[in-house]
């Protein structure tokens, strides 16, 4: 009977750590994380925006990957 409320005991504590990025950037499912992808591409004149130091990197892409950092930041650093 030991292992009977991990599942929710998981969700609740993924919740708590994800708190500040739920639900504009992640969802916490029972045994998942989420994260959402940009919505559009900042189109310029047709083109996706690209970001201003390095012009190989698509901006929305970029918005995409910080927010995937913070997210694995917070999981690296409570557990």
């Amino acid at each position: 009977m030991g292992w009977t409320n991990s599942v929710p005991i998981f969700h609740d504590d993924i919740t708590y750590i994800l708190q500040p990025e739920i639900p504009q950037y992640v969802l916490s499912f029972i045994d998942d994380v989420g994260a959402k992808g940009p919505k559009d591409w900042r189109l310029i004149d047709g083109k996706p925006a690209t970001h201003p130091d390095n012009p190989g990197i698509r901006l929305a892409l970029w918005d995409f990957f910080q927010v995937l950092n913070r997210v694995l930041q917070r999981m690296k650093y409570c557990g």
